[in-house]
């Protein structure tokens, strides 16, 4: 069969959700000899559907080595490396790309990315600013911009000055509230959003998740004047008011029904057990059941470490090294501190790749012990480090189902219960105010698991002291 035919019909099949068909007729084809650069591209697209990662990168290398000057060919190998954590080759394959003629906003992302999880924070700045240029309506580009600008310098206005400049779209405008409120400026974030849905009522669901902080009968107004949908940002908004204002019963009658449809949804979970909570009813505890659910290991020492001071002495090194200057993320739990960018299983220390190793054991004897029978994986695992007068707010991990904190390094605090680990008071608020009802004193070489859907927080410490801590989600395998 001629290449053109082949390639023809693998796209037909591929059009028609028959991958496995289209990469059939293609190997026949190049078995045949019928090969070249489009047919290699094209096979590394039918992989990359099927889920072959690393089959995709072998066939995209092919393909530029038949076709060097195929701009779209290399951009395509960049996004296939940085997939496959190759950042070296997905690099030099962007900016391949790019002398290529791809220099375009998608380009300039990929490298912004590339170079930010490399920790080169300044250049990856450029090119995300790069992006932004090319699209200034680019919400993503826009995030990631902002995201970084407010890490690297904690300056508001800096932050925020590319999403003032761009088209006032719903999901800049989306950008720049999550950016004010990562900033702490609740009334001024409601102010914005407030004064953006009186143009583009389908910003009212967004004004009154922010009018939560500020003034929750303002939330019933936002509501009543959003369009009407099934969303589930509405659903979670409407449960989220009722709690604000009192209002139990209808609270749990509505967090049920959302629980039922999203079982997997932690944060529904979180809202229903708070309503729970509020109506005094008994099916709070057995959601909240601390003796069962929260749990403390201490860790061994990994192979190659002679004590386990000894290792959390490295391992805090090692997590300083990558912490950098940076200040607290965008849309994140903590404040006063910084978390990594990249996953733990990304860095190559030999410190850090061995935590996930040492957690294993105290993970498995856990989910023994809460009566669960299934294997795991750690979906994802990253590193905090909190500046005096630092904590997280009150949160819950929506994608998890157990989650975890990991004490590495501990400040002296001064006394009471500065720096613990605390459950049960909601992120968002209730009347009355619910306060925590279980707290954890932090140690060193300390592993806390609990499940993914519990409020928790750290109760903030004075002094000049830096805390470390890894944390991760870990999902039934």
């Amino acid at each position: 069969m001629p290449s053109a035919d082949s390639l023809n019909q693998a796209r037909a099949l591929l059009e028609r959700g028959r991958a496995g068909e289209a990469r059939d007729v293609l190997a026949a084809a190049m078995t045949g000899g019928h090969d070249g650069a489009p047919v290699r591209s094209l096979m590394g697209f039918i992989l990359h559907e099927l889920g072959d990662a690393t089959g995709c990168a072998r066939e995209l290398k092919e393909a530029v080595r038949l076709a060097p000057d195929d701009g779209a060919a290399w951009f395509a190998l960049a996004s296939i490396c940085f997939r496959l954590g190759d950042d070296e080759q997905a690099e030099a394959a962007t900016r391949k790309a790019m002398a290529l003629g791809m220099d375009d906003a998608h380009a300039a992302a990929l490298l912004g990315r590339i170079l930010g999880k490399q920790g080169r924070l300044e250049e990856s700045e450029a090119a995300w600013r790069k992006a932004v240029g090319f699209n200034p309506a680019s919400p993503q580009a826009q995030r990631e911009l902002a995201d970084l600008v407010w890490m690297r310098t904690g300056d508001l206005a800096r932050a925020r000055a590319a999403l003032d400049a761009a088209p006032q779209s719903a999901q800049i405008v989306a950008v720049t509230l999550r950016l004010l409120e990562a900033a702490g400026k609740d009334a001024a974030a409601y102010a914005y959003v407030a004064d953006h849905a009186k143009r583009d009522p389908s910003l009212h669901v967004l004004a009154a998740r922010a009018a939560l902080a500020v003034d929750p009968d303002a939330a019933d107004t936002h509501l009543a004047a959003a369009p009407r949908d099934n969303s589930i940002a509405r659903a979670k908004t409407e449960i989220e008011t009722d709690l604000a204002l009192g209002r139990t019963a209808q609270a749990i009658t509505r967090a049920e029904v959302l629980r039922k449809a999203r079982p997997n949804d932690q944060y529904a979970t979180a809202l229903l057990a708070t309503a729970y909570r509020l109506a005094g009813d008994a099916r709070y505890h057995a959601l909240y059941d601390y003796d069962r659910l929260v749990r403390r290991y201490t860790i061994d020492a990994p192979t190659g470490w002679t004590s386990l001071d000894h290792y959390l002495d490295d391992l805090a090194a090692a997590l300083e090294r990558i912490h950098g200057p940076l200040t607290h993320p965008i849309g994140q739990s903590l404040r006063h501190g910084s978390q990594t960018m990249r996953n733990l299983a990304d860095y190559p220390d030999p410190a850090i790749r061995a935590l996930l190793g040492a957690v294993d054991a105290p993970i498995r004897q856990h989910i023994k012990a809460i009566g669960e029978v299934c294997d795991y994986k750690i979906a994802s695992a990253w590193s905090v480090r909190l500046n005096g007068g630092g904590f997280h707010l009150n949160h819950v991990h929506p994608e998890g189902w157990l989650s975890s904190a990991f004490y590495v390094r501990l400040p002296k605090v001064a006394s009471g219960h500065e720096g613990w680990l605390q459950f049960g008071e909601p992120g968002p608020p209730t009347s009355p105010k619910l306060d925590a009802d279980h707290l954890v004193q932090p140690q060193a070489g300390m592993l806390v698991l609990f499940p993914s859907y519990m409020w928790h927080g750290t109760v903030p410490f004075a002094g000049c002291e830096k805390r470390l801590t890894c944390a991760f989600d870990i999902v039934r395998a």
